[in-house]
């Protein structure tokens, strides 16, 4: 999120084994995941890049991270249970280790990522159910910081496409699906909701406002805690003097992290723990080694009973960006805070 970041040290190594081995697993299953496709992007001017965040390697990983689960069966909602027909479960298995270099994605745009000018073909009541309340299953996610808004749009379009898919083999509940997006940049917000329509992702499927982190989303959706199935933050990870966070609306937002990077992280995670529902929420959060991603995973748990861990890393020149994947063990308590 910067054009230098400071070298990695010693002080930033797992302090237990067993972090450094879920580290390690980390690296195999983003060697071996499929690379993700990004979102048409063609909408984008170059100078729109002068106050919004292009995307780059973390947001390459943040889709492959979400590609992966969509791919493991995760989002499939067809079997009761919850969200995700409760089938979200920490994966601790087995990945096929080493081999192969890692792959590198190019920032596709114009004529590379162009599918038309409407983008996907936009398919209504896809699984012919009626509206009776027990076919409908409700899906809500935010992303926090949403930029152009690629990671939402991402998942919006692999949940369509899975819907497809599962109508074609079996009967399924209709999906209602809501996609909340926040930035403080009205520009992002602008250029997300463009993102969105090329893509196939419609008005009534998406909703982006100009708030601080997810402020004006609890104050719409909060009911005591719980409303958000997936959310999705790559926050300014990029450690920095305090002064530097939040200078302005615009691109130092992006990346200016603060002490450790963590200012902006910090005054997110009790939002982040509000919000996910129970069982099933899970969160995507992109944190680099200086973030002590460690000790956010023992914080996560030991307040509010959420379970981190490192699902994807990998090395981008002279950093190792982690996806932390948060899901919930017990519903949110504000009196535990």
């Amino acid at each position: 999120m910067a054009e230098y970041h400071p070298l990695r040290t010693e002080d930033h190594d797992p302090t237990t084994s067993s972090y450094a081995e879920l580290n390690a697993q980390a690296e195999s299953r983003a060697r071996e995941c499929k690379i993700a496709s990004v979102p048409n992007l063609s909408h984008v001017k170059l100078s729109d890049y002068e106050s919004v965040y292009e995307p780059s390697d973390d947001t390459y990983l943040l889709l492959d991270a979400i590609g992966l689960d969509v791919d493991l069966g995760i989002y499939d909602g067809g079997g009761g249970g919850g969200a995700w027909g409760g089938k979200l479960q920490e994966e601790e298995e087995e990945e096929g280790g080493g081999g192969g270099e890692g792959r590198r994605r190019r920032h596709r745009r114009d004529d590379e990522l162009e599918r038309g000018d409407g983008g996907p073909e936009r398919h209504d009541d896809v699984n012919n159910v009626n509206d009776d309340d027990d076919d409908v299953e409700t899906i809500t996610t935010l992303e926090i910081g949403c930029g152009t808004g690629v990671p939402t749009v991402y998942l919006g379009m692999r949940l369509r496409e899975e819907d497809e898919n599962t109508s074609r083999r079996r009967r399924r509940r209709r999906r209602v699906i809501t996609h909340h997006v926040t930035d403080v940049n009205p520009n992002a917000i602008r250029i997300a909701n463009l993102t969105a329509m090329r893509n196939g992702i419609p008005p009534s499927e998406f909703r982006a406002r100009v708030c601080d982190l997810a402020s004006d989303v609890i104050n719409e959706l909060d009911d005591g805690g719980g409303v958000v199935d997936v959310l999705i933050f790559n926050p300014p990870y990029v450690p920095t003097p305090n002064d530097e966070v939040g200078r302005d609306d615009g691109i130092t937002a992006c990346w200016a992290g603060g002490i450790n990077g963590r200012v902006v992280l910090d005054r997110a995670l009790p939002q982040l723990a509000r919000l996910l529902s129970y069982p099933n929420g899970v969160a995507y959060v992109v944190v680099v080694d200086d973030n002590y991603p460690e000790e956010i995973s023992r914080l996560m748990y030991e307040r509010y009973g959420i379970v981190v861990i490192p699902w994807l890393r990998r090395r981008a020149r002279n950093e190792y960006l982690t996806i932390l994947r948060m899901t919930t063990t017990r519903e949110y308590n504000m009196h535990r805070e």
